[in-house]
């Protein structure tokens, strides 16, 4: 136990007179993490509660897990709290795998129950072995530094006081007090990724290459967060010459400053300018690949331009990337407004989006493709991958949207084609785009732009079928 109290002291996890969650399922982990919080409360005064998730999987073991942590708490002086939520139904609804929606829900109850209490923190029993998971894991994902990094032992208000011992030691701590502990089955299996790297891949890691890879893993994500926090401390110095954040919420990277930083500072500072203009979110589904296409937008000439995940639209300037978040896409029954994305488009969609059904697929050219084309119609069309530089997306039309019309380059600004083709002002804004930043490869029904037909010596095409859905089927 003096182990988990030092890494409680060396973190500042808890403070006197502070009210501490901590969800416990039953398992050795979280039961560990029960048993020393509950003796830390002779060193420290605080108030301790416990919260236990019910997944609504695993029938009468569920059931019987929730009892058997009541009856701990029970015996311990804890108040218990139970929330039962159906994570195969909330996986469904949000489209994750399970595994992702076990924890998603476990802490949206950890969360609402700390407001409902008026507590300060949220203790998890994750330990080393689940760094070590973590960082291969991200490791394998392709993850940045940060990943690599794995699990902080604190995170805004979550503290993981068990994350430096190994399960072996977590075990031993509980058989030495006589405490038992129980078992999910789920654990057992390999139907979930982390399950597959817990009992396949860091047992033959230890067995074949090193019997202590898994603390050393753990050791390693430690130094790489430190690391990590070195290059954010930098980059924070960095910004205060490179990122304007203007009045209508917009966010700039100076040019001059941003290219006198190292490359690895620049990425920090694009990824801070990400996070300015998306109010804190701009990180979740960016890449390296987002961030390869940012550091070459500040090569290009002004004007243009890339669209990020998240509605986040970065334009090249004079002096500057300007980054804007865009209207959010739009709920069924709202009313449509200028400049609204419908979804972003990704090869091998099959989704349907206010009653019109989506299919994409990326395909090698060959010759049978020129007549295929000569067969499109307006809710098919084929175009040239290899001419799209920037997030392709459908949404309603923008200022500045123009069609490349002749083989020469010639533009056209969308609204003179619009007016020439005599599509009603009304309908103009409804209308779908599949566009490349502001350059428009389809007008929804309409044309395509020139520069977006296929060739013969184009590589890579996309084929895009946009129908409206026969609801007919649905009965």
């Amino acid at each position: 136990m003096n182990r988990i109290y030092q890494t409680i002291c060396q973190y500042h996890m808890i403070s006197p007179g502070d009210r501490v969650i901590a969800g416990v399922s039953g398992g050795a982990d979280s039961v560990c993490l029960l048993r020393a919080l509950a003796g830390y409360r002779e060193q420290v005064p605080f108030t301790l509660f416990v919260v236990h998730v019910e997944h609504g999987i695993r029938g009468a073991e569920s059931l019987a897990d929730a009892a058997f942590v009541k009856g701990l708490c029970e015996a311990l002086a804890v108040p218990f709290y139970m929330e039962a939520v159906d994570v195969t139904a909330y996986a469904r609804e949000h489209r994750m795998t399970v595994e992702e929606a076990g924890r998603s829900v476990r802490y949206d109850c950890f969360e609402k129950l700390r407001k409902e209490l008026g507590a300060e923190k949220i203790a998890v029993a994750h330990n080393q072995n689940d760094q070590a998971e973590t960082v291969l894991w991200n490791l394998v994902r392709g993850s940045g530094l940060k990943g690599l990094g794995g699990i902080r032992p604190v995170r805004d208000r979550i503290i993981r006081p068990l994350l430096f011992l190994g399960r072996p030691e977590i075990e031993k701590i509980l058989k030495d007090l006589g405490q038992p502990w129980r078992t999910d089955r789920t654990n057992l299996e390999n139907d979930y990724t982390r399950n597959r790297l817990r009992r396949e891949i860091l047992p033959q890691l230890e067995k074949n290459l090193n019997h202590q890879a898994l603390q050393h893993i753990a050791q390693a994500a430690i130094r790489l967060q430190e690391a990590q926090q070195y290059i954010e401390k930098q980059a924070e110095k960095s910004a205060r010459g490179s990122i304007e954040i203007r009045k209508d919420g917009s966010v700039r990277i100076l040019l001059d400053a941003y290219e006198c930083q190292e490359e690895l500072l620049q990425k920090e500072l694009l990824k801070r300018a990400l996070e300015e203009v998306s109010g804190g979110n701009g990180r979740k589904d960016i890449g390296s690949v987002h961030l390869q296409q940012l550091a070459e937008l500040a090569e290009k000439d002004c004007g243009r331009e890339t669209q990020l995940p998240g509605g986040i639209r970065a334009v090249r300037e004079k002096g500057c990337i300007h980054f804007w978040k865009c209207a959010a896409p739009r709920q069924k029954g709202k009313e449509k407004n200028a400049g609204d994305e419908i979804c972003s488009v990704e090869p091998g969609m099959d989704a349907v989006l206010e009653g019109r059904r989506i299919k994409t697929a990326v395909l090698e050219n060959s010759p049978r493709f020129l007549s295929e084309i000569q067969q499109e119609n307006k809710c098919t069309k084929w175009i040239s991958y290899d001419t799209i530089y920037s997030n392709v997306c459908l949404r309603t039309r923008r200022s500045g949207d123009y069609l490349i019309v002749n083989a020469q380059g010639g533009r056209k600004k969308l609204k003179d084609y619009l007016i020439d083709q005599k599509i009603p002002k009304e309908e103009r804004e409804k209308l779908w785009l599949l566009a490349d930043g502001s350059h428009i490869l389809w007008v929804v029904g309409w044309r395509i732009s020139e520069a977006a037909k296929v060739k013969q010596d184009t590589r890579k095409v996309l084929k895009i079928q946009i129908e409206e859905e026969d609801h007919e089927r649905e009965d």
